[in-house]
C-alpha cells in the first residue's frame, strides 16, 4: 500500500511541532507494523533530514507559491498531477483541505483548533481551509481532529457523520518515568539552589502571557510567604528582560531558554503549570502524569478536556485564579498526591496503540489493498 502524505502544512507549523510529531509517529508505526509505504510531499523549503521519523521513504520536493492562489494550485493542480504520475493508493492530507483527486480515498488531519477562528494553520491556507471546509468534510473518508469540542463542532458542519470524525490524543512518551530522588535533587541544586519549584514552559506563550504568569507568582509569594521558586523554560525576550529588572521577586525566578529532555526540568518540579496551551496537543501534560508531577491547566481548552479531574483548573488570563491554585497545591499535600494518582490513572487513555489502531481501521474501512 502506498499513501501520499502531504507534508507542506506540517512544514509551516514546524516539523517538530506536536501535531507534526504525532502525524509522523503514526506514519512511522504504520510503516513498521503494517507495511505501509509513504511518498512524502514537501515544498521547496525542505531540507534533508527534516522528517527523521520516516528516513527510508522518498521525498518529493515541489515549488509552492504564496497566498491563497498558491494553496489552490497545490491542492487542485500539483497533488492531482503527482497522483497521476506515482499512482498512490490513498492521500493523507494534513492541512484540513482535500485535493482535487476524486478517484482516491483521502484522509484528513485538521488544524489545531478546527474552527477557523481558532485554527492554528498557515495564513495562506486559512481562507482556503475555511471556504472548503464543508466540502472537505464530506469528501474525506476519515477526519482526525484533536479534541471532543472540535469533533462536535465538525459534526455540525453540513451534517457530517460522527463515525468518521476521530479524536487523536498525544501518545505516551517512551521511557518517561518518575525521576529518582538523587537526580531530582541534582536538578534542583543546578537550577534553583536546591529549592522546590513550579515549572512552566513558555516557548509558545506571548510576552503578555508570561507577564500574567509572573503576576500570579507575585500573588502567590505575597500571600503564602513560601520559598518555592518558579522555573521558566522559554525565550527571554528584551521586553521581558526589561520587566524583570523591576520585578520584585526576580531572585525567585529562574530561566532556562531551552529544555532538553536530559535536563529533567519538569520531572524534578513540585508541580507543572500549563496556563496557556498555544498549539500544544497536550504532550507536556501526558509527560507530567507519566513522571509523577501534578499539573495545573488552563480551563476550557484541549488540555482541560484531556485532564478531567486529574489537574487543577486555571481561568485564562487571570493571575488571581492561578495564584489560588498554586497555593492550593502547595498547602495541601493530600491534594497534590491525589492529582498525581489521578494523572497516572488517566494514562491508559493515551496509549499510542489505540491511536494507531483507529487510523489503521479507518484506512481498512475502504478497500485499497
Amino acid at each position: 500500500m502506498l499513501i501520499l502524505l502531504d507534508c507542506r502544512p506540517l512544514q509551516h507549523i514546524g516539523s517538530d511541532s506536536e501535531k507534526s510529531r504525532l502525524v509522523f509517529s503514526i506514519a512511522a508505526s504504520l510503516a513498521r507494523d503494517k507495511g505501509v509505504k509513504w511518498l512524502l510531499l514537501a515544498d521547496h523549503t525542505y531540507q534533508p533530514g527534516l522528517f527523521p521519523w520516516l528516513p527510508d521513504m522518498p521525498v518529493l520536493v515541489r515549488r509552492a507559491f504564496p497566498g491563497r492562489p498558491g494553496s489552490k494550485l497545490w491542492y487542485d493542480w500539483l497533488i492531482p498531477r503527482i497522483v497521476r504520475k506515482f499512482k498512490p493508493d490513498a492521500l493523507m492530507l494534513t492541512g484540513g483541505v482535500v485535493a482535487a483527486a476524486p478517484e482516491l480515498p483521502q484522509f484528513l488531519w485538521m488544524p489545531i483548533g478546527a474552527d477557523p477562528v481558532e485554527a492554528k494553520t498557515a495564513k495562506q491556507e486559512l481562507s482556503l481551509y475555511a471556504g472548503r471546509l464543508p466540502a472537505s468534510l464530506r469528501r474525506a473518508e476519515a477526519v482526525f481532529c484533536f479534541s471532543e469540542k472540535d469533533r462536535v463542532w465538525l459534526a455540525g458542519k453540513d451534517r457530517v457523520e460522527k463515525d468518521k470524525l476521530l479524536v487523536m490524543r498525544p501518545p505516551l512518551l517512551p521511557n518517561a518515568a518518575p525521576l529518582p530522588d538523587e537526580k531530582r535533587e541534582r536538578t534542583k541544586v543546578r537550577y534553583t539552589g536546591g529549592r522546590e519549584y513550579f515549572f512552566v514552559d513558555t516557548m509558545a506563550a506571548s510576552e503578555e502571557e508570561v507577564v500574567q504568569l509572573l503576576k500570579a507568582f507575585s500573588l502567590f509569594k505575597k500571600r503564602q510567604l513560601s520559598n518555592l521558586r518558579l522555573l521558566v523554560s522559554g525565550p527571554l525576550t528584551p521586553g521581558l528582560k526589561a520587566k524583570l529588572d523591576t520585578y520584585k521577586f526576580r531572585d525567585e525566578v529562574s530561566f532556562s531558554e531551552s529544555m532538553a529532555e536530559e535536563d529533567h526540568l519538569m520531572e524534578a518540579a513540585y508541580a507543572a503549570l500549563f496556563p496557556f496551551e498555544g498549539d500544544s496537543l497536550g504532550m507536556g501534560l501526558v509527560r507530567a502524569w507519566q513522571t509523577g508531577v501534578p499539573a495545573l491547566v488552563r480551563m476550557d481548552g484541549r488540555l482541560w478536556e484531556m485532564a478531567g479531574d486529574a489537574a487543577l483548573g486555571v481561568r485564562d488570563a487571570d493571575p488571581g485564579s492561578l495564584a489560588v491554585q498554586l497555593m492550593s497545591v502547595y498547602k495541601d499535600e493530600s491534594l497534590r498526591a491525589a492529582l498525581i494518582e489521578k494523572g497516572v490513572a488517566r494514562l491508559p487513555a493515551f496509549d499510542g496503540g489505540r491511536q494507531l489502531a483507529e487510523v489503521w481501521k479507518a484506512i481498512n474501512n475502504i478497500y485499497i489493498l
